[in-house]
């Protein structure tokens, strides 16, 4: 779609998204008869507009499994179409959703904020959600600006005739300093969450200020180790590190307000508990979340994916986790029978046995027997059945986000968390990393809070700084960098785990090609797992009939296959036998996608505009 088009005022436009609740005011109002003076001169019309704007927000899933198959994270049996890039001939696509979408919504919200002054009184009602615009807008620039870099920027509602139509693309950093400005508005306008008018589940000052730092700490860091490592993505003349301080102003005012509330779970669920609940209005860690209710015909699928997706995680990732004794392995006393998979686990991280399915917690069936029906009763052993689709296939069966009492797979109320508290927390410890001026207090009100909430033991600066531990770029971290910046790299991969922030990282980093080229993931060890399905007695024993047993049952090359002792999900993929290539990106091009080519088409045929192609695409 056009931006000429998206930027045409349709009146009758607005209203095919305001939600039911606010139905009354369709009928006093009728779509045709809407006019500039009998709207926007209460703060209840901005609150009907607004929520209108939520589900642009909010429609998407952000805690799920397969949205980081590909990464080093997460490992399927179909691969990851991101990083899979080696036939990719650099031609743009035609249009792009993200960019048509994202523009849509911001001319909405356009709408709206260039018509405050048409309020016959201002009021902390009206700024709630005045506020609530300027975030919705930076929402969708951040969006943006993660997909494509740099694009124009536009902030008012434009007629069919405007010559601000047409321009030149912004600059990133201009562009995440507009997103900037848009949050340090919401920041002022807003409450804070269930305070005036903030009731959950609707955006607050919480939600702004933890965005803003999830903002600045990815422009900032990109900038930084862009220009390091002289990309072609780099920003000429800007280091990062302004944008690095804003995350730093924005966690101070967060952290004074929050502390060290962060919720915690039931013992022994204490991080998992996070994950599966069905409303959060009253969790102090979760700020943005979307709410599902089955009475009003609106539910969520996110439960039902963990449970089907044939996946898992990698060897990788679940070897990332500090031993329990809070060091790496290869400095640490701990021991473990990495041949079996419940000693691995419980040598670890605690939130390790809370984000993959371990065999010590028995059956798996028996723990969710109110979530299968009897015909999907595929998963009854303490080990992932290896042929099923509704199971593990890599052996790292999925854990955190299940909702073990939900009866019904594709219909469950599961509220989706979009900001949480940890991971402002995180993105405040990585900025001062970045600057050179973490301290030992730092830690203990970011990565020692959230440790905490596991009995976790605390990071220590002075005794991280000290290991004598190689950090491989290859595994996601800065082999140049204080030990301490490569441990707090590690707590954001473990604390937001299948949270859709590993390929994000990975791109600001500037390492993205460094993890993903050549990566060739894997899954457990694989003899354990054909122990238990080639023992009729302990399958028998599992609850499964006779019948099951011959599909059950795992051989080599024709239902599984191995590299080396670990599960290998892709063996039918050439590209993932021990002599493939691998996962591929092209470094000089896959870091942003391309601009669509209809846009810059037309952008050049209607207004003589030239709009600038990403590095690698034509």
């Amino acid at each position: 779609m056009k931006l000429k088009i998206l930027y045409t005022l349709v009146i009758t436009g607005l209203f095919f998204s305001i939600t039911a609740c606010d139905e009354e005011f369709l009928d006093r109002y009728p779509e045709d008869s809407m006019s500039d003076a009998t709207f926007f001169t209460k703060p209840s019309d901005f609150k009907t507009y607004v929520n209108g704007l939520y589900s642009s927000v909010l429609g998407a899933r952000h805690v799920t499994s397969a949205g980081e198959n590909g990464t080093d994270n997460f490992l399927m049996e179909t691969t990851g179409g991101n990083e899979m890039k080696h036939s990719e001939s650099g031609a743009a696509d035609e249009t792009n959703n993200t960019w048509n979408n994202n523009y849509d919504n911001i001319r909405r919200v356009n709408y709206v904020l260039n018509s405050i002054d048409k309020l016959e009184a201002r009021d902390e009602e009206a700024d709630q959600y005045i506020g609530e615009a300027y975030f919705i807008r930076a929402w969708h620039y951040f969006t943006l600006l993660q997909t494509f870099g740099g694009v124009p920027y536009i902030d008012e509602v434009l007629g069919t005739d405007s010559e601000a139509l047409f321009k030149t693309r912004d600059s990133r950093d201009f562009i995440a300093s507009k997103i900037i400005e848009d949050l340090d508005m919401a920041i002022e306008l807003m409450n804070w969450k269930n305070e005036g008018f903030a009731v959950a589940p609707r955006i607050n000052k919480e939600s702004a200020l933890a965005f803003k730092t999830r903002v600045a700490l990815y422009e900032g860091s990109w900038e930084y180790y862009h220009g390091r490592k002289n990309t072609l993505f780099k920003v000429e003349g800007n280091d990062g590190l302004d944008f690095l301080r804003e995350v730093v102003d924005a966690g101070d005012l967060l952290i004074a307000h929050q502390g060290d509330n962060i919720d915690k779970g039931s013992a022994g669920f204490e991080y998992w508990d996070l994950f599966n609940q069905q409303d959060y209005s009253s969790h102090e860690g979760v700020f943005l979340y979307k709410h599902f209710d089955i009475l009003l015909e609106v539910s969520s699928h996110h439960n039902g994916g963990i449970v089907s997706y044939s996946g898992g995680l990698t060897k990788d990732a679940v070897y990332n986790y500090l031993m329990a004794d809070g060091k790496p392995e290869a400095v640490s006393s701990e021991t473990y029978d990495y041949t079996q998979l419940s000693s691995l686990i419980a040598s670890r991280d605690p939130r390790l046995d809370q984000t993959i399915y371990s065999p010590a917690r028995g059956n798996f069936y028996d723990i969710m027997s109110q979530y299968f029906v009897p015909a999907e009763n595929t998963t009854k052993g303490p080990y992932q059945d290896l042929t099923n689709s509704f199971t593990g296939r890599g052996g790292y069966k999925v854990w955190k986000g299940m909702l073990a009492h939900q009866g019904n797979r594709s219909g469950d109320q599961q509220d989706e968390i979009m900001i949480r508290y940890a991971e402002a927390l995180l993105n405040y410890a990585e900025a001062k990393a970045i600057l050179g001026t973490i301290s030992q207090t730092d830690i203990d009100k970011t990565v020692n809070v959230i440790r905490d909430r596991v009995g976790m033991v605390d990071l220590n600066i002075g005794e991280a700084n000290s290991w004598s531990v190689t950090y491989d770029v290859s595994d996601g971290y800065d082999p140049a960098a204080a030990n301490i910046l490569n441990e707090i790299r590690r707590e954001r991969r473990v604390e937001l785990i299948l949270e859709n922030f590993r390929r994000m990282d990975l791109r600001r980093w500037a390492i993205y090609e460094d993890v993903v080229n050549g990566n060739k993931p894997v899954g457990a060890y694989y003899q354990e797992f054909e122990d238990f399905w080639n023992d009729d007695a302990r399958v028998l024993a599992a609850g499964y009939d006779q019948s099951q047993l011959a599909s059950l049952r795992l051989t080599l090359g024709t239902n599984i296959d191995i590299t080396g002792e670990d599960i290998n999900p892709l063996w039918r993929n050439a590209d993932f036998t021990p002599t493939g290539r691998g996962y591929y990106i092209d470094p000089d091009r896959d870091y942003l996608q391309s601009i669509p080519r209809n846009e810059i088409n037309f952008y050049e045929t209607e207004g003589g505009v030239i709009l600038e192609q990403n590095p690698g695409w034509f």
